[in-house]
């Protein structure tokens, strides 16, 4: 029997990694009652409380409605709370409240075990090498190809 070349050896390779990654990580998060994506969400308003929808979508690479139903979620487990900014009544901002800052160390410890599970066996070099190749491959994919969308990013259905 003929060996079979993948088409894209590369692009097979980042997303079954990304896969195995994305399922430890969000095993670990299940601990927490949290579901990936909204440890994302988490350290972006632990880093800059107050942002509206819009700017959480932006950051996190996902549509508005998408950021709209993880916040409301999130509203609902006590991590986050909503106000209004300023005169206009339409605009929301977003912050963190205590219990979701709880999580916030947690999450930490939780992305770097991931991280250390994930590059078990490279050395320091390596690692360097890899986190900026990585960066470029982002990059190029980047110029070339409209924001995805993290519809999934915070599925629990």
């Amino acid at each position: 029997m003929a060996k079979v070349k993948l088409i894209d050896p590369v692009g097979q390779m980042l997303t079954i990694a990304a896969r195995r990654q994305r399922a430890r990580t969000a095993a670990m998060l299940a601990e927490l009652n949290l579901f990936p994506g909204q440890d994302q969400v988490l350290q972006s308003l632990a880093l800059n409380d107050g942002l509206t929808m819009g700017a959480i979508a932006e950051q996190l690479s996902i549509k508005p409605p998408t950021a709209s139903k993880m916040i409301a979620r999130m509203t609902v487990q006590g991590l986050l709370e909503r106000k209004g900014k300023g005169d206009d009544a339409r605009l929301v901002a977003v912050f963190i409240t205590e219990e979701g800052r709880a999580r916030i160390e947690p999450l930490r410890k939780i992305a770097k075990q991931v991280e250390k599970e994930a590059l078990s066996g490279l050395d320091d070099k390596d690692k360097r090498r890899l986190r900026r190749l990585l960066k470029k491959v982002g990059k190029n994919l980047g110029e070339n190809t409209p924001e995805a969308d993290g519809d999934d990013a915070d599925s629990d259905e």
